[in-house]
């Protein structure tokens, strides 16, 4: 009887290793099966989009060099010229189209940029429609836009394509309708064209996906263009593009634009459709998206404001303040009180950033306004507070959305952390805080239960009453400060230093209208600066440092200046940065 028992227990052993070896096998086939499949889905837009490129090259090929010629002026020509052209009917809507198609044609090829995704095949189609409309009956008076070619960021809803947000699992889901945004702009006559390319999640300032791979910096491919909007940014930088479409909840429009070299405009959220619009995570009621233009310079940025601030979006989404654009605002000469500051005292702006802010006071001083130094109130609860309202529920989205997809490199940190159970996160921030405290504070942010949610909105709208107070006590017009503490950095450190956020994320915290001027680059005697000054006080500053010293190869890198206005004082907000941009040059 006793050896029957012990042989019965072996069996039992037996029964229960095979059936785990069995049940471990088989997920071990189905996840190289499921990964296979989503490979397979790769490659196969990859090809889609190289034989599309193949048809459009055919479709533009030309030997006639005044033809090329003109393409090359057009693309050249600033925003403001290339719409009186159009307006006066000495440039055809399909003409610039095809420049411009050219031109991004010609980044594709030639350049190790990759921040194209998509050609917009019903763009040709839609451009002599504008012309056949407009340009046959000269009295008819054309939109603002009319023949500007736009390019738009991939999430960014567009009937008839996907918007993927650098999932594979997305691929092949058309929109049945396009954002309320592009259809706006297509109603004031500008033509998607192209589109664009985005970081996985959405949640990096790096621009990386499994399916489209990596966009580098346009002039520096060492190091990355930003994100989310990265793929704008790059683009525009080369001439590719005049004119997009960008969306921003932490920077995602300002700080690649600081990074790449271009102007980009964060509009206030409720002066801003965001109907039918893809958020890198739905249902972040204090942390709202907000689409806006990137640009060559600020006359653009107005230029597509003043396009959309105006009856058709009132009647089409009733969530939209119905303000139109305030000219009396943005052209008024009424000397400013602007504030500034150079660093946030959380993470250390690095000293091109300070240079430049320094360098815009004394050029604003000049110009007659008048400059008070002011710092903003308590930057870690700030941080902390745009970590639970932006990842509302602890990362169950993320980790809901790449459970069963490809993990591109710039957003395996992030999953790994949101796979962490929020008590083991916080517990893990307590370890790391001897070696790197900012990343400590993130670690420690995210809310462990509805209640604790509740508290953290609570504390949102108590931190923006202190903060509009002090503003008010300050007797402030307008704000200036670095857009972020780095400049563009290699994509491996920034998928590391989601603590810089604080420049940018503030801004989304409080619903105020911010926008990047590109003013300077980093020169060699800002890396010395860096090795004589700069304070490496922690992990996060360590790779700040290593990547922006003396000899890092950051020279030449773009630096730019952030404004920054009060809730709903967009015009102001885009007046500053046109005086900004016309001191600069």
């Amino acid at each position: 009887m006793f050896h029957l028992g012990i042989d019965s227990c072996c069996c039992c052993w037996q029964i229960f290793f095979t059936c785990f070896a069995s049940a471990l096998l088989a997920y071990i086939i189905f996840g190289c099966f499921k990964r296979r499949n989503l490979n397979k889905a790769v490659l196969e837009r990859r090809q889609r989009f190289a034989d599309s490129k193949a048809a459009l090259r055919k479709r533009l090929a030309t030997t006639d060099t005044v033809q090329l010629e003109k393409r090359r002026l057009i693309v050249k020509l600033k925003f403001s010229d290339l719409t009186e052209k159009l307006q006066k009917g000495e440039l055809s809507a399909v003409d610039v189209l095809h420049a411009y198609q050219w031109r991004a044609l010609t980044i594709c090829d030639d350049t190790s940029c990759n921040c194209v995704v998509e050609f917009v095949d019903e763009a040709e189609e839609f451009a002599k429609q504008l012309d056949h409309l407009y340009n046959k009956d000269s009295n008819i008076a054309k939109p603002p836009l009319f023949g500007i070619p736009i390019s738009v960021k991939e999430s960014i809803q567009i009937k008839g394509h996907d918007s993927t947000r650098g999932y594979v699992r997305s691929l092949n889901q058309q929109a049945n309708e396009s954002a309320n945004l592009i259809r706006l702009l297509q109603d004031a006559g500008a033509v998607p064209f192209v589109r664009t390319n985005v970081p996985q999640t959405l949640l990096s300032f790096a621009c990386s996906n499994p399916i489209y791979g990596r966009t580098s910096h346009p002039t520096h491919s060492n190091r990355t263009c930003g994100g989310s909007s990265g793929g704008e940014a790059a683009l525009i930088r080369l001439f590719g593009s005049v004119l997009g479409v960008g969306s921003d909840v932490g920077g995602s429009i300002r700080v690649p634009a600081h990074y790449s070299g271009v102007v980009g405009f964060k509009p206030t959220s409720d002066r801003m459709t965001q109907l039918r619009s893809v958020a890198s995570i739905p249902g972040r009621p204090m942390m709202c998206a907000t689409a806006g233009p990137m640009g060559r310079d600020v006359h653009s940025l107005v230029m597509f404001m003043k396009a959309l601030l105006d009856k058709p979006m009132f009647d089409s989404d009733p969530y939209v303040m119905p303000v139109p654009f305030r000219d009396e605002i943005f052209w008024s000469t009424e000397p400013l009180t602007i504030g500034y500051y150079e660093t946030d005292g959380f993470f250390d702006a690095l000293p091109c950033c300070r240079r430049v802010v320094s360098k815009t006071k004394q050029l604003l001083e000049q110009a007659g306004h008048r400059l008070v130094p002011f710092q903003p109130s308590d930057i870690p609860l700030a941080v902390s507070l745009i970590v639970r309202s932006c990842v509302v529920d602890g990362g169950q989205y993320i980790t809901d959305q790449l459970a069963d997809d490809l993990v591109d490199p710039c957003v395996r940190l992030i999953h790994i952390l949101y796979c962490t159970p929020v008590r083991l996160r916080h517990w893990l921030g307590k370890l790391v805080r001897p070696l790197d405290a900012k990343s400590a504070l993130l670690l420690g942010s995210f809310a462990s239960s509805t209640a604790d949610l509740r508290r953290a909105y609570e504390a949102i709208g108590h931190y923006r009453t202190l903060f509009v107070e002090r503003w008010k006590r300050a007797s402030l017009d307008a704000l200036i400060c670095p857009p972020h503490a780095v400049v563009a950095m290699p994509d491996h450190v920034m998928a590391r230093l989601m603590s810089v956020v604080s420049y940018s994320a503030l801004y989304n915290l409080l619903d105020f209208p911010a926008g990047s001027v590109q003013c300077s680059v980093v020169s060699d005697r800002d890396e010395q600066s860096v090795e004589d000054e700069y304070n490496v006080r922690d992990l996060s500053a360590k790779q700040v440092f290593q990547n922006c010293r003396v000899g890092s190869g950051s020279v030449g890198l773009p630096v730019g200046l952030q404004c920054v206005t009060l809730h709903g004082q967009d015009e102001l907000c885009l007046r500053l940065m046109a005086e900004v941009e016309r001191l600069w040059s």
